[in-house]
């Protein structure tokens, strides 16, 4: 039994199932004599047809990665543009003091100047320099962040967060009261990263807390389904509404009066999206912050447990 189209049919079998065949005709008839048969010849289409869906798949699936990778290069060309803008500002206004500084230092020490002038002078050089290899080791952090491409394994939060924390100087007892608040999950995370995201925020922590306080970090995990957010809380000097739109943006300071370059939360977010998370904030001034990212589960069937 034949069903379809004039060159493409259906060719049914007893049995129901359908062929697909392509069809064509030769009429039969004597030389410049009437015609008194027709031969019709069916191809087989089957195997031509499941091909050609295969190639179309091949196709959509090839157009869907290369979609993927150019909106990839382009985010990474965005960024790489935004750095090399921000070097061309932010990293010369060191050199520029240290310019200044070196000229005053010149002219005063031409017409006789005091061992303090000197010293002070010299001073401010040191400190602008000092500035500037910051700016120019965390640019070039954030260009790593952004170009390498890592892996992701399990990692137990708990004991990596109580292994970094025992690390830096800053974070000791004696500095600062940061405490783990129950158990932390195990994340799919690349453990370089993680260790840029999460002392980052503690350095943060402890840093921007009013002159005298101890500052205070509280560590913990809150189940979100797949996904799990650790919280970064601290007693610190709190941000202004206003500002916290721009916080995880590159050479964004918030304040003059703490020393930093600008570029720490810009990394924060960059190695959590890397490894297909979120970051966010919640900060009131005078109130402390509460920062935190989100990661996914190692095993999702553990969430709520």
């Amino acid at each position: 039994m034949l069903a379809g189209g004039a060159n493409h049919r259906l060719l049914l079998t007893r049995d129901g199932a359908e062929i697909p065949a392509g069809t064509s005709a030769a009429p039969i008839r004597q030389p410049d004599g009437p015609l008194f048969g027709v031969v019709l010849v069916f191809r087989d289409l089957a195997e031509q047809r499941k091909a050609q869906q295969v190639l179309e798949r091949s196709k959509e699936e090839l157009e869907r990665l290369v979609a993927e990778r150019t909106a990839k290069l382009q985010e990474m060309i965005n960024e790489l543009q935004h750095v090399s803008y921000a070097i061309t500002h932010d990293m010369r206004a060191p050199l520029r003091a240290m310019s200044a500084f070196a000229d005053m230092l010149g002219e005063k020490a031409a017409t006789g100047a005091t061992p303090a002038e000197t010293q002070e002078y010299c001073r401010r050089i040191l400190v602008a320099a000092e500035r500037l290899d910051k700016l120019i080791l965390d640019a070039l952090q954030y260009n790593k962040t952004v170009l390498l491409e890592l892996p992701l394994e399990p990692v137990d939060l708990s004991n990596f967060t109580s292994d970094l924390i025992k690390t830096y100087p800053n974070f000791q007892p004696d500095k600062a009261d940061i405490r783990i608040e129950g158990p932390l999950p195990v994340v799919l995370a690349n453990e370089a990263l993680l260790t840029q995201c999460l002392s980052n925020l503690l350095r943060n922590a402890v840093k921007f807390v009013a002159s005298g306080v101890r500052p205070e970090v509280r560590i913990s995990a809150e189940d979100r389904g797949a996904m799990t957010r650790i919280w970064v809380k601290d007693n610190g000097i709190g941000i202004p509404a206003q500002a916290q739109q721009r916080l995880f943006k590159m050479f964004q300071r918030l304040t003059h009066d703490y020393e930093g370059t600008g570029i720490g939360l810009a990394i924060v977010r960059k190695v959590v999206e890397r490894m297909g998370g979120n970051v966010g904030a919640e900060s009131e001034p005078g109130r402390g912050s509460r920062f935190w990212f989100e990661l996914r589960l190692a095993d999702p069937r553990m969430h709520g447990n």
